[in-house]
């Protein structure tokens, strides 16, 4: 156990044991006696990988089958407007086990990132309790070998080091991440190989038995000894239990997609992989019953973000998001709300809630439940706790739920939709928070879930107010992210560097006083720029970028940019590649609203560096030699030096090279005009 957790343990004066206050949500009584209150309840996460919001029976699946997530949905509470902590995996599984935003400790996507050691995650929280822990199933949140990982070189195996054991839980049988739906051991994508690139690990050593068939029943096989060992041995548990299905590649058993004849073999796959997942969440439910501890063990169950694919129509992408908006990756409602069920027998009586709640209310819910807090946790928590809608006392959520992911509008990353979201009870703000038209949205949802209608023009004043509070959201996560949060001294590394956003790496450079321009690129053991002579503009970008009027940050994304030559852009991974010839250029357009002295900093990666390059912007320029990175795959934010911009106005900006290093002369994923500290 982490020293963090010798913390002071209080109890919460004002808290009443959850577990003597549980009532009805529609308002009957619920409330347990003296002797069952005693008890500490069990808790058991369980989490869909990819699986949409109409994808369930429960939602109104009329051909996959799902008659035990259907009848936990009956005995439970069935929530409607449920939504994951982001649009993907690795964010998500952040939210749930701290409660906290992952924009706060750097988790910016799948595969990005690892929960910082200095997070309080909620399996910590319970053994401080007396509670014995597991994780089964995918991990995601770190490296589970500091020599290795199936993501190559560029996940940083040693940095991202990060297992279950090392974050609260006593048991783990975990992967690092995904794996097939059937025959987990065999190789990803060759099944005639054994699977060693992302093998599973039970407590930290590499599984080999029991790994033929059906993944969910190989997780479930460990998760529920782990159970009836708890509950013989008398002790309160933690589960988490997060199953690969039916994320990609994703394959069912020939029982299974016999289920499903007369349809094509992607849909045999992915439905017969969800019918599959049902069937061991009955036999879970199964277990806890005839354990006797059915009505003492609270079980979640969400999906992780929505549908894969770009339509549900193509191969094993066969996933819906129902009537909403989106998919997997977007912040229209397809890609976050996700279908959501809570269970717990004699204390939480059957029935539907439309209240906003997120996979964020994991963690103080659970806390509250047990009347306890601890002294010296990270802060903010972003979720809250559900207590009171257990009591019938809360009717609509009081604090907004934020979001926000890589892309942003009409990028690929994102799948069109803008990078930020502020949903509220009935109103849900989508922006870009860059003052240009057609960025930003407002929907309401309570009349239009499919968010077809665009009302901002006609409640300017909810835009206003939601716009503010995503400004204070973001700015609260800057702080976050230079480990502010936290009781222990806390000093941030290249690595916690936003990758796609300016804005996290000036408030990481700033908030620990490192000096701007070339003095912090010296440091980091870069080569800063020189000025030199004037240089005429180049030819017009693309589209124009407008100054952000929060930052005064100009964030020049490679998506923008007019490429001259033979240069290409790749939306997949957003950024511009294939520069083999000095000749070819890259130059954008941007309004300056605020003008100012600003760093201008490159993000490009090479992986020996010393290709020369020149900026010119205005009647200015700056010379540069790229800095080496890990490979032309992994960017290396890099400050060429600074230029003034007095007067507001258009600008172009233009990237030139001087000379190359090797096959190619960079990648570039952005330039960054960040106003340098006065």
């Amino acid at each position: 156990m982490k020293s963090r957790l010798h913390l002071l343990l209080t109890r919460c004066t004002s808290g009443m044991l959850a577990v003597a206050i549980v009532v009805a949500v529609g308002g009957a009584s619920g409330l347990a006696g003296a002797e069952s209150a005693a008890s500490r309840p069990n808790f058991v996460l369980l989490m869909a990988d990819d699986m949409g919001w109409g994808d369930p029976g429960f939602n109104g699946n009329p051909v996959i089958q799902t008659p035990n997530l259907d009848a936990m949905a009956r005995a439970g509470l069935k929530f409607e407007r449920f939504y994951s902590g982001a649009p993907v995996c690795s964010p998500t599984r952040g939210s749930c086990l701290t409660g906290r935003h992952p924009y706060r400790y750097g988790i910016w996507s799948a595969n990005e990132g690892h929960l910082r050691k200095e997070e309080l995650t909620l399996a910590e929280a319970l053994q401080t309790q007396g509670y014995t822990t597991g994780h089964f199933g995918k991990w995601h949140l770190g490296t589970l070998d500091p020599v290795r990982t199936i993501k190559g070189a560029t996940r940083n195996p040693a940095r991202n080091y990060a297992t279950p054991g090392m974050n609260g839980f006593d048991e783990w049988f975990s992967t690092e991440s995904a794996v097939r739906t059937w025959d987990p051991g065999r190789d990803l994508r060759d099944p005639t190989q054994p699977n060693t690139l992302n093998p599973y690990y039970h407590n930290g050593k590499i599984e080999t038995e029991n790994l033929e068939g059906c993944d969910s029943r190989v997780l479930m096989d460990r998760a529920l000894p782990f159970i009836r060992g708890a509950a013989q041995a008398k002790r309160p548990f933690l589960a988490v239990i997060w199953f690969h299905a039916p994320h990609e590649p994703v394959i069912a058993g020939p029982e299974f997609r016999r289920m499903y004849a007369g349809r094509d073999e992607g849909e045999q796959n992915f439905y017969g992989a969800i019918t599959a997942l049902d069937v061991q969440v009955g036999r879970l439910r199964r277990e806890l019953r005839q354990l006797g501890i059915a009505e003492n063990t609270m079980v979640w169950f969400a999906s992780d973000n929505g549908p894969e694919g770009d339509d549900g129509n193509t191969g094993s992408h066969r996933g819906t998001a129902g009537p909403l908006r989106g998919r997997k990756r977007s912040l229209w409602d397809g890609g976050i709300h996700v279908p959501g069920l809570l269970e717990w027998p004699g204390r939480i009586p059957p029935g539907t809630t439309r209240v906003v709640c997120s996979t964020l209310d994991y963690f103080p819910t659970i806390l509250d439940v047990l009347g306890f807090r601890i002294k010296g946790a990270p802060e903010p928590i972003d979720g809250m706790s559900l207590v009171p809608l257990f009591n019938g006392k809360l009717k609509e959520r009081p604090v907004p739920l934020p979001f926000e992911t890589l892309g942003g509008t009409g990028t690929k990353i994102s799948r069109g939709s803008p990078k930020m979201a502020m949903v509220d009870n009935r109103y849900k703000l989508l922006t870009d928070l860059d003052g240009v038209a057609g960025h930003e949205f407002l929907f309401d949802l309570l009349a239009d879930p499919g968010e077809t209608t665009d009302v901002a023009a006609q409640h300017p004043d909810v835009v206003a107010t939601l716009r503010g509070r995503l400004v204070e959201f973001r700015e609260s996560c800057k702080r976050s992210l230079a480990g502010k949060d936290y009781a222990v001294p806390f000093t941030p590394d290249q690595d916690d560097i936003h990758p796609g956003d300016p804005h996290f790496s000036r408030a990481l450079r700033r908030g620990e006083g490192a000096e701007p321009g070339p003095a912090a690129a010296e440091k980091r053991g870069e080569r800063p720029a020189k000025k030199r002579g004037s240089g005429a503009p180049s030819a017009g970008a693309a589209k124009v970028i407008v100054q952000n009027d929060d930052s005064g940050v100009i964030s020049l994304g490679a998506d923008a940019a007019a490429l001259h030559g033979g240069l290409t852009y790749r939306a997949d991974q957003a950024k511009i590649g294939q520069w083999f010839s000095v000749e070819d250029w890259v130059s954008w357009e941007f309004e300056l609203r605020r003008g100012g002295k600003f760093e201008v900093e490159l993000n490009c990666g090479h992986p020996e560096g010393g290709s020369g390059y020149v900026i010119s912007v205005g009647d200015q320029t700056l010379n540069g030699v790229v800095a080496a990175s890990a490979d032309f795959r992994t960017p290396k934010p890099q400050i060429a030096g600074t230029v003034t911009l007095a007067a507001p106005g258009r600008y172009t900006l233009a990237v030139k090279p001087k000379s190359k290093q090797g096959a190619a002369v960079m990648t570039l994923w952005r330039v960054d005009l960040i106003p340098a500290a006065k």
